[in-house]
């Protein structure tokens, strides 16, 4: 419809409007006309006797009072009808007969990559501040009398938008702009910005007129999907580079997440600027090189659940080289708690790793630091990595033994007990348990309270009083782990009654049922069938190597049971019901494990098996046991949220610079001698941080690098030309940017002209409507 106005009408003369639903209001127009009609029908004709003198007189002057009258009415419709078009906003093209009273306003988006690795320097200056000096380049271009206007982002982890208005704002933010955030970059979300702008600007129609402009250094993994295996994916048959070395975990202390920041969702971004015609002008001002060199400390590692006081402890530090030539004799530091470790020198394979270990015992109980260093390159973020470690104080475990016996192997916990004991004899340093080992009638009447222990193991007790059940509860509910072992002794309607609810509210994961025994122990016996490798639990049995000492370990009785649906069995056996041989749930802060065997030898060989029971129990314990927190590290950005055993009193945090501020908010309980610090966000910088409070006490934290951020490989321009319609790659070099692909043709806005227009017969009309009245006045 707007189309055939257009056509059959003056409005024709434009190629369209920037806001073509505002064309409707050049009708207003009309609005003169019409009361000028309605004004004449208010008029009733009267004749009277003097009547023909006035007619007389009247047509002597009527023909110029007439034209009087049009003319002033033409232009108050006139000044409605430019005023419409004006703020609609018509425009030509470059070759059209009114492109001569045309003025071609720019409106321009610059996305500037500001990820950690744009800190990567050549000489004295980093790629961040080249991509700085190049926005300011392009903003002086603009010209605000003209209208121009400019949108800056800073593209990082999340999209910032720093300026939306004129070229001086925008120029004023880039001058605070000093270094690259610590972040990885987010290309999908910033461009999924732009495409929002991009479409609120069209209002329907298309923005090929915006100018979007991306200054990046082309870091390959911001533009390619990962493959399976976590790589860039090569595009137009272009192969990867080989990687060679050691290959560790990425797991560790690490607090990086795993997954990538490009995915479906860029080409999602992209496709929504193809739509509207939009084009993103990808200006390469990283390195030179495709394969820039730059090492990085890509790992910490050590096993957590290893961690204990005066336990020697292996700490493996990995070195990852991303340059394209391989490197000898890089010096690694490793500093424990601040003290520094004699160095180490390793050789690292190009585009591949190599690791370094490191022996560390910790002394006392607490929170430690670890920081690995290598000397600096062009890369300096990545040269240094932290973390946290919490080592906890030997953990407190009640063996409650239901059939004591003098004979070790007759005692229920005769080899539980053995397998926790310390390991001073053996040469291994301390040991990460302290064990007592008590009969049930300790607990009934009250010698000995469960409030002093980490962990309950409960082995074939016959039955407990309500009051120590409710105790049992409480203490598990403020963090402490329980381990319940079956056995002949067991009660099962007791145990039901006293320990199981089915809407979960009691302590046990599952409802215990009959004994189920195999026919003869000479020609049969259960095994675990199945379970899962990737629990802490029984993650030791995952490696092929060892995974018989459990699944091929005899069972020859058990309790069948009906676990909770909250339940998390971890194993089953290979009876025909499958039943659950280990069952866990979470019991409020603390867990609860469900063996539904024997932990002696009266129903199963595990005990026998010292490389099964004494992996199998140390485990088990370790994870039971140990009160469920947060990681001390973690990503960029990311928040995390600490707990302490007192209250505490006027928290500051201090951060890796060394700067100090308040930390706001109220300390909540998280328990019995358990307070949560008020979350903390402020993690913009990776390094150690500090919670210092005023009874001098501290707490440690650490905001991890995204190691994938040190691989500076780029994605060359012919393939990132086809990697999709929307993208335009852009040479950094200045002789090379005049043979930048032409934009789309121009097209000149008359929205100032029709401005000056409508004011022009406002003007008009007052000063003709005041000549008229004054004609007429003195007028015989």
């Amino acid at each position: 419809m707007l189309a055939a106005l257009m056509a059959s009408t003056p409005l024709g003369l434009f190629e369209g409007f920037v806001h073509p639903a505002l064309v409707v209001g050049t009708s207003l127009a009309a609005v003169p006309l019409v009361i000028h009609l309605l004004n004449r029908q208010r008029h009733k004709p009267m004749t009277w006797a003097a009547m023909r003198f006035v007619l007389a007189a009247y047509k002597k002057t009527r023909r110029r009072a007439r034209f009087e009258n049009w003319l002033l009415l033409l232009l108050r419709m006139a000044a409605v009808a430019l005023f419409a078009l004006a703020i609609a906003r018509p425009f030509v093209g470059k070759d059209d007969v009114l492109s001569g009273l045309t003025e071609t306003r720019r409106d321009m988006v610059l996305v500037l990559d500001a990820s950690a690795s744009t800190g990567w320097r050549t000489g004295t200056r980093s790629v961040f501040e080249g991509i700085v000096e190049r926005a300011r380049e392009l903003v002086l271009e603009l010209d605000s009398n003209r209208g121009d206007r400019v949108r800056l982002l800073s593209a990082a982890g999340a999209p910032r938008l720093l300026s939306w208005r004129t070229p001086e704002e925008a120029l004023d933010m880039l001058g605070t702009l000093r270094e690259p955030t610590d972040e990885a970059l987010d290309l999908a979300a910033a461009l999924s910005e732009v495409a929002s702008h991009a479409e609120e600007q069209a209002g329907g129609g298309d923005a090929r007129e915006l100018e979007v402009r991306l200054l990046s250094d082309l870091q390959r993994r911001d533009f390619l999907p990962p493959t399976s295996s976590g790589e860039p994916a090569a595009v137009a048959g272009r192969p990867r580079a080989e990687s060679a070395g050691a290959e560790l975990p990425g797991a560790g202390l690490d607090g990086a997440e795993s997954d990538s920041p490009t995915d479906a969702r860029l080409f999602a971004a992209l496709d929504r600027l193809k739509k509207l015609g939009v084009k993103v002008r990808v200006e390469d001002l990283g390195p030179q090189e495709l394969v820039p060199p730059n090492l990085a400390i890509a790992d910490l590692s050590l096993d957590e659940h290893e961690v204990a006081v005066d336990v020697p402890l292996e700490v493996g530090v990995r070195i990852a080289n991303h340059g394209a030539t391989a490197t000898a004799g890089v010096k690694v530091v490793l500093e424990v708690d601040g003290e520094r470790r004699p160095a180490k020198l390793v050789d690292v394979p190009a585009r591949g790793a190599a690791a370094e270990v490191f022996e560390v015992t910790f002394r006392h109980a607490g929170a430690h630091t670890l920081v690995a260093r290598l000397e600096s390159d062009r890369l300096a973020i990545d040269d240094a990595r932290a973390a946290v470690i919490a080592v906890p104080p030997p953990l407190r475990i009640l063996l409650v033994d239901g059939a004591p016996s003098s004979d070790v192997a007759e005692d229920e916990v005769g080899y539980l007990a053995a397998v926790l004991a310390p390991l001073d004899d053996a040469g291994l340093g301390g040991s990460p348990f302290e064990t007592r080992v008590i009969e049930p009638a300790a607990l009934r009447d009250g010698s000995v309270s469960v409030d002093d222990f980490d962990l309950v193991w409960l082995a074939n007790v016959d039955a407990l009083s309500d009051g120590v059940v409710e105790k049992l509860e409480k203490r598990v509910a403020a963090g402490a782990g329980l381990v319940v072992s079956l056995g002949d002794q067991v009660q099962a309607e007791v145990y039901d009654r006293r320990f199981f609810a089915a809407d979960g509210s009691g302590l046990l994961p599952a409802e215990l049922a009959g004994r189920v025994s195999v026919p003869s122990r000479r020609e049969s016996y259960f095994r675990a069938h199945q379970f899962d490798a990737q629990h802490p639990a029984l993650a030791f049995f995952a490696d092929e190597k060892w995974r018989p000492l459990f699944t091929e370990v005899p069972v020859y009785e058990f309790v069948a049971t009906r676990p909770l649906p909250a339940a998390h069995v971890l194993a089953r056996l290979d009876d025909e019901a499958q039943s659950p041989l280990l069952v866990e749930k979470a019991f409020d802060r603390g867990r609860v494990m469900l063996l539904t065997t024997t932990i002696d030898t009266a129903w199963t060989r595990i005990a026998e098996s010292p490389r099964t029971l004494v992996p199998l129990v140390h485990e088990l314990v370790r994870w039971v046991g140990r009160p469920r927190g947060a990681s001390r590290n973690v990503a960029v950005g990311r928040g995390i949220e600490l707990e302490v055993a007192e209250f505490p009193r006027s928290p500051v945090i201090v951060r890796p610079d060394g700067a100090r501020a308040g930390l706001a908010g109220e300390a909540v309980a998280a328990g019995p001698n358990a307070w949560r610090l008020p979350r903390i966000d402020d993690t913009a910088r990776v390094g150690l941080y500090r919670v210092e409070f005023s009874d001098g006490a501290a707490q440690s934290f650490a905001v991890q690098l995204d190691p994938r951020e040190s691989d500076l490989e780029r994605i060359g321009a012919s393939e990132l030309s086809s990697l999709h319609p929307a993208l335009v790659p852009v040479s950094s070099l200045t002789t090379e940017r005049s043979r930048e692909p032409e934009t789309a043709a121009p097209r000149g806005e008359l929205w100032r002209w029709l401005a000056i227009a409508a004011l022009a017969a406002l003007v008009l009309e007052t000063l003709w409507s005041a000549w008229i009245g004054r004609a007429r006045s003195v007028r015989p």
